[in-house]
């Protein structure tokens, strides 16, 4: 494992990093529908006995990252609900999954998506209050937390407004150096929102810190579809990697070209991962923040 991880470290460390904030999607075409029969092959493996999720909550998340120069940055994400966990992590696979199937002649990809992914994913368990935030490299999975016994203590008020079909009641709360407004409704099965502003006795549909520098804005409900299920698959391993080395390796893959990475051979070691080998090079690591969320 320390031998891969150097190689992780090499390979990115022999690129230039990219300067550019905001990414392009696709980069180098494949024949549509090999592309689409080897997904559905690694779906079935990755996937074998994970759960379903009810539903799916999708957001456009939209970041203030940098005032000095007033860079903004967006990104697809989605909170996978069940009654028992959610799950918050990028909903680009799985869109431009559906796209793909949608479109199998196709060259292009789908508008409406960001292209903008940042492989982190926020396991949360109502029941018990367990948050737990991963985050993956390539098929490397890093544990970064696992707590229990943090609640939220949100103030609920009687403001309500619509989102959507949606009913919504207004809630406050004071955390990690913001104030933040949420849009919770009961329309809607369970208990859900993104990231670790959780705790709220509903589904959030929005949410914004009192500067309007982070947001989550709604952007509709995703269902389950007979080729492409919500799979909330809690990882079967973790690496050995110590977490001391996180930060550096992140950052040397957060600012190195998706090309460079692919042309390396490393991508190659990990054969049958699903739905993407995910590398954070379009997400919020490769940006120069002077505005982080938690401050």
């Amino acid at each position: 494992m320390k031998n891969i991880c150097v190689a992780l470290i090499i390979a990115a460390g022999c690129v230039l990093p990219s300067m550019a904030q905001h990414r392009h999607g696709p980069g180098r075409q494949q024949n549509p529908n090999d592309m689409m029969a080897k997904m559905k092959e690694e779906a079935a493996a990755y996937y074998a006995g994970a759960d379903t999720a009810d539903y799916g909550v999708r957001y456009r998340f939209k970041y203030k990252f940098n005032k000095e120069h007033d860079l903004g940055y967006e990104e697809d994400r989605v909170v996978l609900v069940r009654p028992e966990v959610t799950l918050d992590m990028s909903y680009e696979g799985i869109g431009e999954t559906r796209w793909r199937q949608a479109h199998p002649d196709s060259q292009g990809g789908d508008m409406s998506l960001a292209y903008h992914l940042t492989p982190s994913y926020y396991f949360y368990y109502p029941e018990s209050g367990r948050s737990v935030k991963t985050y993956r490299i390539i098929a490397e999975e890093f544990l970064l937390n696992d707590s229990t016994g943090e609640t939220n203590k949100w103030n609920i008020t009687s403001e309500k407004k619509r989102i959507g079909d949606y009913e919504c009641r207004k809630a406050t709360l004071d955390k990690d150096g913001r104030r933040w407004t949420a849009w919770f409704t009961n329309d809607l099965p369970h208990k859900a929102a993104p990231r670790t502003l959780t705790g709220l006795p509903g589904v959030v549909l929005e949410v914004s810190d009192a500067d309007g520098e982070v947001r989550w804005l709604f952007n509709g409900i995703v269902e389950n579809l007979p080729d492409s299920k919500l799979y909330v698959k809690f990882p079967d391993k973790f690496t050995t990697v110590p977490a001391a080395d996180f930060p550096k390796i992140v950052k040397l893959f957060g600012r190195s070209s998706n090309s460079t990475i692919q042309d390396s051979g490393i991508m190659d070691k990990y054969p049958g991962h699903y739905p993407e080998k995910y590398r954070p090079s379009t997400g919020i690591d490769g940006l120069n923040i002077d505005n982080p969320i938690e401050r």
